[in-house]
């Protein structure tokens, strides 16, 4: 049995939720600011990796010899050492490190984002405004 860890579990992880509930008064600005920050990225990317290895060193035997048990099997095959890591496609395992090392570059897009957003939302508002306005008239 194969499982894949996706680069976008780990970030959910790590990023601050608060990156995505700031309210549109220019606290996106300074979120982007420390989302552009190297040092910032820096701890983020060390955090996802570090949890990422985490995850692959958990202990996955317990968990696999109930299910062998459910499904009516000798759970006493399960390797009693199994980690989740030896679940994982040995390709994905080396995804963890290629996302952290990427992290920074994601992290500074997302700031370019956010600000642009932020930029965006008056006239966004102001075209909802009037789309209802129009809606109103019939």
């Amino acid at each position: 049995m194969r499982i894949a860890l996706t680069p976008l579990a780990a970030a959910c992880l790590v990023l601050p939720a608060a990156a995505f509930a700031a309210e549109p008064d220019g606290d996106s600005h300074r979120m982007a600011e420390e989302l552009h920050d190297p040092v910032v990225q820096a701890q983020v990317a060390a955090g996802a990796e570090a949890v990422t290895d985490a995850v692959l060193g958990m202990p996955a035997a317990p968990l696999m010899k109930a299910m062998a048990e459910v499904a009516g099997e000798d759970p006493d095959y399960v390797d009693p050492d199994l980690r989740v890591g030896d679940l994982v496609d040995p390709d994905t395992v080396d995804k963890s490190r290629e996302f952290a090392h990427r992290l920074p570059q994601m992290m500074g897009a997302l700031a370019g984002m956010t600000a642009a957003i932020e930029d965006m939302l008056p006239e966004l508002r102001a075209r909802i405004e009037d789309a209802g306005d129009e809606a109103n008239r019939y």
